[in-house]
């Protein structure tokens, strides 16, 4: 809003002071000092505040201290004050018996915007780290050498007015990269997105209001149910109904099913719920939808002013996910103990991306034991992080981060490669190992050539593909012909393949015989309940799978008794922290050589 009072003053100001220069023997000679004074005050303030704005942009307080205070402040001021002064030290211009004559100070007006030009760049590029988007890094740049282009032109074609329409331009650009409403609303609820609640809070953060949001629960699995088309004109109903009952108030869609209301007293916030509540339980239906649906909420209790933007909207994610996931509680309340949790995940996910980029992901060995004599056949390599303490971080916590942002493959594919690193330093017969167990992640199956990169590196470490078993979880077998093309390749390879964790997903005995598995581990919830309750379910699996031709390996063994009872129902191997807890490849070594 400035910046177009000011070009509106700047390009009236350049009128009537080209006027009065023209007809400066018709004029006081005061009216040709005072015309041309004002437009080079505005044109320099202009400038300024392009600079201001750049500033705006990157959250830059200019204030912050008194070197910055001075380089961003000081030119202005200087050059402000010999403008002013013109009419005694006739620096910039001067008026006489020939009209208006540029002096020699006259381009320190120049000189002046371009420092901001040239300083504002600078900032762009060396801060573009900064900038939440791309677009508004490009658009910047643009609206930068818009103004640059133009203050140009003004140097070599002095007389013709050419810098108010290239500062016009830049205006447009600003308003079309950074100020654009259709940047800021959902198409398909119509209601502001989550790019607009982040700008909202960023720019209101001084005021009080109270925060609360609805999810549609199992909002990916309830999609696959509807299909993605009626889903989506579904969400066009709430939102239509949303600003019909809610209109005066701000509301936003975050994606995923994910509704977030800003308000400004707390009783509104229990009497939306309240409403909210009763609607969604009848159904929503157009003309081809027909939709049932249930919701979970999160409200915040607690003073949010000091926590940013994205870690408001984290923590409202997160906790919707499991007040959608809590079938007893379908409102649950954000507190400052749900904040410092997300600054831990935020720490977390600094310490993945330290690990996977500076190629720093550790190994830790879990040992593998023959049922019958408890001697160590083999082991499973586990990836292990650390943060910047040096401690190890659970990984529990770390995994599902990976999952969702991207990094469980950098993660998986370094975990092999320092676990042939480790069969290629070490003598497996001297620790009586003879296989190692790597896991694959979901991510990992999408590579076409998993199995040429495999290969790849057991020929770079001069290393048997036998000694590598890799482990595939039964979640993962979503698409059985992707996975039984992949689980194909890599078996010609050489390498054997497990089925990790069977009980947690879609069990199904039937369908692994389709697939080339030579070990099957029962996951450990199977084997604690069975070992709390006998029941005839597991022996007999245990009994097929042997009869079928697979080994089976017995996970999370806690107990003397736990290994007895795995023993006896026909398992071929153990796993657990009765044997050992996951140890550092030192240890390993250290308690294993022979």
């Amino acid at each position: 809003m400035i910046l177009l009072l000011i070009e509106t003053v700047v390009i009236s100001s350049d009128i009537i002071s080209s006027w009065a220069c023209e007809n400066y023997s018709d004029l006081p000679i005061s009216a040709v000092y005072i015309s041309n004074m004002v437009f080079f005050v505005f044109f320099l303030l202009r400038g300024f505040f392009f600079f201001v704005f750049t500033c705006n942009i990157l959250e830059l307080d200019l204030k912050a201290n008194l070197v910055r205070t001075i380089a961003c402040n000081i030119p202005l001021i200087f050059t402000e004050g010999i403008v002013l002064a013109t009419p005694w030290l006739k620096a910039i211009f001067t008026v006489d018996d020939h009209g208006y004559v540029r002096s020699y100070a006259y381009h320190l007006i120049t000189f002046t915007f371009l420092y901001y030009i040239l300083f504002s760049i600078v900032m762009v590029l060396s801060l573009r780290k900064f900038f939440k988007r791309r677009r508004e890094f490009y658009g910047a740049l643009v609206y930068l050498n818009i103004l640059l282009i133009g203050l140009t032109l003004r140097v070599i074609l002095p007389k013709y007015l050419l810098m108010d329409t290239f500062c016009i331009m830049a205006i447009l650009t600003i308003n079309i990269i950074f100020m654009n409403p259709d940047f800021y609303i959902d198409r398909q609820t119509r209601l502001f997105n989550r790019d607009g609640i982040r700008l909202y809070l960023d720019e209101n953060y001084f005021k009080r209001h109270y925060i609360f949001a609805f999810v549609i629960d199992h909002y990916t699995e309830t999609s696959e149910i509807y299909g993605n088309k009626q889903m989506d004109a579904g969400l066009g109903l709430i939102g239509n109904y949303l600003r019909w009952k809610f209109g005066n108030m701000l509301m936003f869609y975050c994606r995923s099913g994910r509704f977030v209301f800003v308000v400004d007293n707390k009783p509104e916030v229990d009497s939306i719920i309240e409403t909210l509540i009763e609607r969604f339980k009848r159904p929503f239906i157009s003309d081809d939808v027909e939709l049932y649906l249930n919701i979970s909420f999160a409200r915040i209790i607690c003073d949010y002013k000091g926590y940013s933007s994205d870690s408001i909207l984290n923590v409202i994610s997160s906790t919707l996910e499991k007040a959608s996931s809590n079938n007893n509680r379908t409102i649950l309340d954000i507190d400052d103990r749900s904040f410092i949790e997300n600054h831990k995940n935020i720490l977390i996910k600094k310490a993945l991306e330290r690990a996977t980029e500076d190629h720093s992901v550790a190994i830790f060995l879990q040992p593998i034991v023959d049922a019958n004599t408890h001697e160590l056949v083999g082991a499973e390599s586990l990836c292990r992080i650390f943060n910047d303490s040096g401690e190890l971080i659970p990984p529990d916590k770390f995994i599902p981060i990976a999952e969702s942002n991207g990094r469980i493959y950098n993660l998986g594919a370094q975990v092999f490669e320092k676990t042939c690193i480790f069969i290629r330093d070490n003598d497996l017969d001297a620790l009586g190992l003879k296989w190692i167990n790597v896991n694959l992640s979901t991510a990992q199956f999408m590579k076409k050539d998993l199995a040429e990169s495999f290969e790849k590196l057991i020929n770079e470490y001069n290393i048997s593909p036998e000694k590598i078993h890799l482990e595939i979880t039964e979640a993962s077998i979503t698409d059985e012909i992707i996975m039984k093309d992949q689980l194909d390749k890599i078996k010609l390879k050489g390498f054997e393949l497990s089925l990790d964790d069977y009980g947690t997903g879609y069990s199904n005995a039937s369908r692994l015989k389709h697939f080339p598995f030579h070990n099957v581990k029962i996951d450990m919830s199977l084997i604690w309940d069975y070992c709390k309750q006998p029941d005839i379910i597991l022996p007999t699996l245990v009994k097929t799978f042997r009869q079928s031709g697979y080994t089976i390996t017995a996970e999370g063994i806690e107990t003397k008794e736990m290994a007895a009872t795995m023993e006896e129902i026909g398992c071929n191997y153990l796993q657990g922290m009765y044997f050992s807890p996951p140890l550092p490849v030192d240890e390993f070594i250290a308690k294993y050589k022979k």
